[in-house]
């Protein structure tokens, strides 16, 4: 019995230590990667996308541009300059004209650039001539045409101001970017004042309004930059009622907080009353501007911007609105339409070797009563759920998508209706955002869809808590969360229907734990069993060989 019973120790002994063994192994197995969630309920990301540093950085980069969307009346000998804020710094630079709007040629006898001072006025010494075609100080634009000048050595600093100005020589019907009130981009002499581009005072540019003239990009070199991201939209991204400060202003500040080394630069290509699809037929308030669709205009002002990198496709209400005012003809502004055109547009972008990212339609209702009084109907509704529906899809083609409709909802301080503005985002025309509402929406971009770092945020302008218990509330929140470097909102109110991640709290954690022991004690439990049983009978079976006993086995 004595051997019996060293034995039946043996087998104890064995089994217990079988059994931390494999409790050791559930654990390890069962539990998550430190850090991580143990209970998540995830969603297709929304915004999300693979990030890695780029670190190429393109020989010239647009640092400024302006979307050429109409012609002005005819300008005779006169002068005009141009003033643009560059984004980004350095050492030479390129200038790019535009006479896209003008069906006659248009020649410039004389171009310089210097660093304005006030106004018109520029910083004495800065102005420097321009040339194009090697060396020349004149050019001709053929109608509906651009052209790029000859590089300057000409160092610029981020954030300066830049001013063009162009001599006019004889008639020329003047292209121009119509922008916006509350702003002045160019000053202008009267007709027939002469070659004033080397006049550093200004005195004789007694016009000025927000109508860039002519000039269309300014590009520059020498920059450790990563490129450039070019906001592609309607009056929303340019600025319409907030004096040009559209939501790629504020972006652009986010940007600039990083190093230089991993910055890119932010250029608006909007243009206010612009379309996706079509150039809205039979409409005379489109002909007045709007420019031409962003299907016609991808390759101009978005492709050939150089050192591009990265593309934000926010159009498609115009069409949508535009498109509802219509009785006749073909269909027009439909989500079909729109979508269709959405990936047209992936396509080029993409076969261009850029990435491409998609923002979500803004919530929108019938403007205030007056004599532009517009209408927002059931049916422009339906349409705009329906592309915002498809932009928010797992298979829509983006590179990742900008969730701005649910940043801009009225879902917070005990609001919640998704389908219109937050009142202090509203400019008060229940469309365009204010300044409160652009920055909001450059808040809402996680910087790092571009492949480089998390940009810091800008303070808000306005208190916006997102609404206990509102589902609207909860997509809005998970936006911000993602441009803020968290993968996993906070949920509000504990009610929210939407869908995304959700963070378990820390006594959830404790019993999720408590579980994974138990499955592996009891996991450990039957191992020991089972080999108690196996080792007693073995052991058995040899003492019973020593003592001649025979042993029997059940067949």
């Amino acid at each position: 019995m004595g051997s019996i019973a060293r034995v039946n120790r043996r087998v104890a002994a064995l089994a217990g230590a079988m059994g931390v063994v494999a409790t050791a192994i559930l654990l390890v197995t069962a539990l998550p990667p430190a850090g991580a969630s143990l209970a998540t309920t995830t969603a297709p990301p929304v915004t999300t996308v693979p990030t890695t540093t780029t670190t190429s950085v393109p020989p010239w980069q647009a640092t400024w541009t302006s979307s050429m969307d109409f012609y002005d009346d005819a300008a005779v000998n006169a002068t005009a300059r141009d003033v643009a804020q560059v984004t980004l710094g350095g050492t030479s630079i390129e200038l790019s004209l535009s006479n896209s709007w003008s069906n006659t040629p248009t020649t410039f006898g004389s171009v310089t650039v210097g660093v304005q001072q006030n106004g018109p006025s520029l910083v004495p010494g800065s102005i420097v001539p321009v040339t194009f075609g090697s060396g020349s100080r004149s050019v001709t634009i053929p109608a509906k045409q651009n052209v790029t000048s000859d590089p300057l050595a000409m160092t610029v600093h981020p954030g300066e101001v830049l001013a063009v100005s162009l001599s006019i020589s004889g008639s020329a019907a003047v292209t121009v970017h119509y922008c916006c009130e509350g702003r002045t981009d160019s000053y202008a002499t009267k007709n027939n004042a002469g070659d004033l581009t080397a006049d550093a005072a200004g005195t004789a540019f007694t016009l000025a309004d927000g109508n860039m003239r002519w000039l269309s990009a300014i590009s520059v070199s020498g920059t450790p930059a990563l490129g450039t991201i070019v906001a592609f939209g309607d009056s929303i991204t340019d600025g319409f009622q907030d004096g040009g400060f559209g939501w790629p202003t504020p972006l652009q500040e986010r940007i600039g907080q990083l190093p230089s080394t991993e910055q890119m630069a932010v250029v608006n290509e909007g243009i206010s009353g612009n379309t996706l699809t079509v150039f809205p037929p039979n409409l005379t308030y489109a002909m007045t501007s709007g420019g031409l669709p962003g299907v016609t205009r991808l390759q101009s002002d978005a492709l050939s911007i150089p050192g591009t990198k990265d593309v934000v496709l926010f159009l498609g209400t115009n069409d949508i609105w535009f498109g509802g005012r219509l009785t006749s003809g073909p269909p027009y502004g439909t989500a079909t339409a729109i979508i269709g055109a959405m990936q047209s547009v992936i396509q080029q972008v993409h076969a261009a070797g850029m990435r491409i990212f998609g923002v979500t339609l803004l919530p929108r209702d019938s403007s205030p009563p007056g004599p532009k009084q517009e209408i927002w109907t059931p049916a422009d509704q339906n349409n705009l759920q329906l592309v915002n529906a498809w932009v928010r899809s797992a298979k829509n083609g983006f590179d990742g998508v900008l969730d701005f409709a649910a940043v801009e909802a009225d879902v917070y301080n005990g609001q919640c209706n998704p389908n219109i503005l937050f009142a202090p985002y509203n400019s008060n025309d229940n469309l365009h955002p204010s300044p409160a509402g652009q920055v909001a929406m450059a808040n809402a971009v996680p910087t790092t869809l571009f492949q480089i770092p998390e940009a810091p945020q800008l303070p808000p302008m306005v208190p916006a808590n997102p609404t206990p218990h509102c589902a609207g509330a909860l997509a809005a929140e998970r936006a911000m969360s993602l441009a803020r470097g968290q993968t996993t909102p906070t949920t509000i109110g504990g009610t929210g229907t939407g869908t995304g991640t959700h963070t378990p709290s820390p006594s959830n954690n404790k019993s999720h734990v408590l579980i994974y022991v138990l499955i592996g004690l009891a996991a450990a439990l039957l191992i020991a069993i089972i080999a108690v049983l196996v080792l007693r009978r073995r052991g058995v079976h040899k003492l019973n060989t020593k003592r001649g006993i025979p042993n029997t086995r059940s067949p």
